[in-house]
């Protein structure tokens, strides 16, 4: 007999985007640039003026689907582009941030093969400016229930879905702000989930992301996770909370080699092992740079 022929699953990339156009392109190189043979991409764009359906027509391919029509925000758009996807390996990826390398795609997809109960597989990622400077490593530890129920510590561009745990919608559109994390943790109520100790995507730090531009929004909607699943609150979980950040950016610092050398699949800047190492342990996130950099850095 013959080798037993292996079907590689098709993985659907969701991309919700408005008014992005600066950063669009960082996206869909990264998902472009793929070693796994079997992606579709589909992007939902909420009708931007902004240039970004002229960057989506360059861009046009086979692998990539979009639509540019008006919406009701971006939980609306996500599910419109899940519905219209295929793949059994959902990723979602926001139009402002991108995959960080070449073989992250491939990567998951190895762990939902070998591990057919898991239904959610994440990694760290880095925080980058709006210029693409590498800002500060994010990581990410093992799977915790509990952990999770204190801090919403997965990074949503760094995670992949398996679609038959998720049902006929990705995210909840009663939610604005919040709805990655009670995707989370609807999925953590009754399923596996797996990290890869590796630098999965980029988190796109600027002044018109929605923690900036929506922070009474960011505040209903913990407010209405914290009845649903149990998040804990109170003096004592916020003091948990930021211990449990001192203590991931210190763990962190592990990853900044691997920031600093490792292939990328957008347009990055890296200036340095001393320069990120500072801006990990010691500068605040509300004093990062959300501005664009300026000259003197290392393009990888």
């Amino acid at each position: 007999m013959g080798e037993e022929l292996v079907v590689q699953p098709l993985v659907s990339i969701v991309t919700p985007s408005f008014q992005q156009g600066r950063w669009l392109e960082d996206n869909l190189r990264s998902v472009e640039g793929q070693s796994y043979p079997r992606i579709e991409h589909i992007v939902a764009d909420g009708g931007s003026t902004d240039g970004s359906v002229e960057v989506l027509r360059r861009h046009d391919r086979p692998g990539l689907t979009w639509t540019s029509e008006v919406d009701e925000g971006q939980s609306d758009a996500i599910n419109r582009a899940f519905g219209r996807s295929r793949g059994e390996i959902i990723g979602w990826l926001n139009s402002d941030d991108a995959y960080f390398g070449p073989d992250v795609v491939q990567m998951a997809v190895e762990v939902f093969r070998r591990e057919p109960d898991v239904a959610v597989v994440y990694g760290h990622a880095v925080l980058v400016n709006a210029d693409g400077l590498v800002l500060q490593t994010l990581w990410v530890p093992p799977f915790s229930r509990s952990l999770l129920r204190l801090h919403d510590y997965i990074i949503q561009p760094a995670a992949f879905v398996r679609r038959s745990m998720v049902g006929s919608v990705l995210v909840d559109p009663s939610y604005d702000f919040t709805m990655d994390y009670e995707l989370f943790l609807r999925l953590a109520r009754g399923h596996r989930f797996q990290r890869i100790d590796r630098i999965i995507a980029i988190d796109r730090h600027h002044p018109a992301r929605k923690s900036y531009t929506m922070p009474e929004t960011s505040r209903m909607d913990h407010a209405r996770l914290a009845g649903s699943y149990g998040i804990a609150d109170g003096g004592a979980s916020r003091v948990a909370r930021k211990t449990w950040k001192i203590l991931s950016r210190i763990a962190g610092a592990s990853l900044i080699p691997g920031a600093l050398s490792e292939p990328t699949a957008f347009e990055t800047i890296r200036d340095g092992r001393l320069a990120l190492a500072r801006r990990q342990l010691i500068t605040p996130r509300a004093r990062m740079d959300r501005s664009p950099a300026t000259g003197g850095r290392r393009r990888g």
